[in-house]
């Protein structure tokens, strides 16, 4: 039996680090800010109007972050189940709507964190909310299968709209046309609607 011969490591000298111009740019990033949250997040929202806070919907709250400095600035937390889909209104940033797993649509008052309306007629979880660019209609979609319409100043519904056949999950407001509206369900169907006649056009 031959006898065991060590294997030599051969050590290298270490490579002098270079400092070139493009090592000194990419020095300049900070690490990326994190914000944490203890629960899956279910949308994140940006306001359209200064100082453009950011809505993060996650278990049973909504929070309101600065974009400046990513402070937590408010938390809404007056759920009783998961919140869904919050987004501000976009003509003053001041009211804030967000949907629920209980299916309830709610508006808040951002100053005092009041809830100004509740919308119940949603059978099962609303996963997305939305105004309306007038700041006055809100649209809601719900794993009921509806896409839903509320009038803020009267506190009711306007009208709902029926084709899907399964969960609706995504939903969208025209901002270049206010009364198309679009809606994608778990039916594997795109819906394009008009809000004048309630009606499905596509």
């Amino acid at each position: 039996m031959n006898d065991y011969k060590k294997v030599t490591i051969k050590r290298y000298p270490r490579l002098a680090k270079r400092t070139t111009a493009e090592n000194q740019y990419w020095k300049r990033f900070k690490d990326p800010v994190i914000i944490k949250e203890y629960a899956a997040i279910q949308s994140i929202c940006f306001s359209a109007a200064r100082p453009h806070d950011f809505a993060v919907s996650s278990s049973t709250r909504v929070q309101i972050f600065s974009p400046h400095n990513n402070s937590l600035k408010k938390t809404i937390s007056r759920f009783k189940d998961v919140a869904y889909g919050a987004s501000f209104r976009p003509t003053d940033g001041k009211l804030l709507v967000s949907g629920c797993e209980n299916g309830v649509v709610q508006v808040f008052d951002l100053g005092s964190r009041a809830i100004l309306r509740q919308f119940e007629g949603h059978r099962r979880g609303t996963h997305v909310t939305q105004f309306a660019p007038n700041g006055v209609q809100i649209l809601s979609a719900s794993d009921d299968a509806t896409v839903r319409c509320w009038d803020l100043a009267v506190e009711k519904e306007v009208f709902t709209l029926q084709a899907h056949e399964d969960y609706v999950r995504a939903a969208l407001v025209s901002q270049a046309s206010p009364t198309t509206w679009v809606s994608a369900s778990y039916d594997h169907t795109v819906r394009l609607w008009d809000t004048r006649s309630a009606s499905c056009i596509m």
